[in-house]
């Protein structure tokens, strides 16, 4: 990691993660060379007035399309610190402490391509804060998938105690749209599964499955939809060991 100094407020810096640029100059590449060949074996080839006037005009069109498009991520970055981390777009850095992040929900793929031949991993993580900002983290950034695991151990080191007391208090605490989790169990848009009625969880299809104990589904929504999906799993555990004593 590059020489980053310390940040009075969110401490040591921890890693560094700057956008990738290789990718949208790759990727500008194959879309404006293609076009300029065809034009230069086109309108570039017209000997009338209009010929050079067109191929002109296009390829401007076409440069300033794609020099927007490599721009609009060039200066992006994350700092991870310990208490906090920074955001950068642009000329614009924003600071966050973790106790000020709400949730994070995850989202990877694996695509692939020409039957198979080619794979890209898809990587995005949404994150809102307790003043209901947001913002996501994409294969935009270097090593997304580090940064993603990363920040969302760090935001959890902080929440898990808070969710894990507002429980004790008798709080329902909200992990998805719909979906909350109490002391005596969970609720889904009025619906209840105490405890004692609760059968277990399943991971597969993209998908979080909450069972009740007959091994029935519940429950289900799309593992992208789930707030904070770790911190819901190892609650699942706990009461799942809790149940089979």
């Amino acid at each position: 990691m590059e020489l980053i100094d310390p940040d009075p407020i969110l401490g040591q810096p921890l890693a560094h993660f700057p956008s990738n640029r290789l990718r949208p100059l790759i990727v500008a590449g194959v879309i404006g060379w293609p076009i300029a060949l065809v034009l230069g074996l086109t309108t570039a080839q017209v000997t009338d007035w209009w010929g050079p006037v067109v191929t002109v005009v296009i390829m401007a069109i076409v440069v300033l399309a794609l020099a927007w498009y490599i721009l609009h991520g060039w200066n992006r970055e994350i700092i991870l610190y310990e208490r906090g981390f920074s955001y950068r777009e642009g000329s614009n850095t924003v600071f966050f402490r973790y106790h000020e992040i709400a949730s994070i929900r995850l989202r990877a793929e694996r695509l692939a391509y020409f039957g198979g031949l080619l794979h890209r991993s898809i990587y995005r993580f949404t994150v809102t804060t307790t003043e209901e900002e947001r913002f996501t983290i994409t294969n935009l950034y270097l090593r997304a998938a580090e940064l993603g695991t990363k920040l969302t151990d760090q935001i959890n080191h902080v929440l898990q105690p808070q969710i894990a007391q507002k429980i004790a208090n008798g709080e329902a605490v909200a992990f998805g749209d719909t979906l909350t989790l109490k002391a005596d169990g969970l609720q889904e848009a009025g619906r209840d599964l105490v405890w004692t009625d609760f059968g277990g969880y399943r991971v597969g299809g993209h998908q979080l499955a909450l069972l009740d104990k007959s091994g029935a589904v519940w429950y289900a929504l799309p593992l992208p939809e789930v707030d904070n999906v770790l911190l819901l799993v190892d609650l699942l555990r706990e009461h799942m060991a809790t149940v089979e004593k």
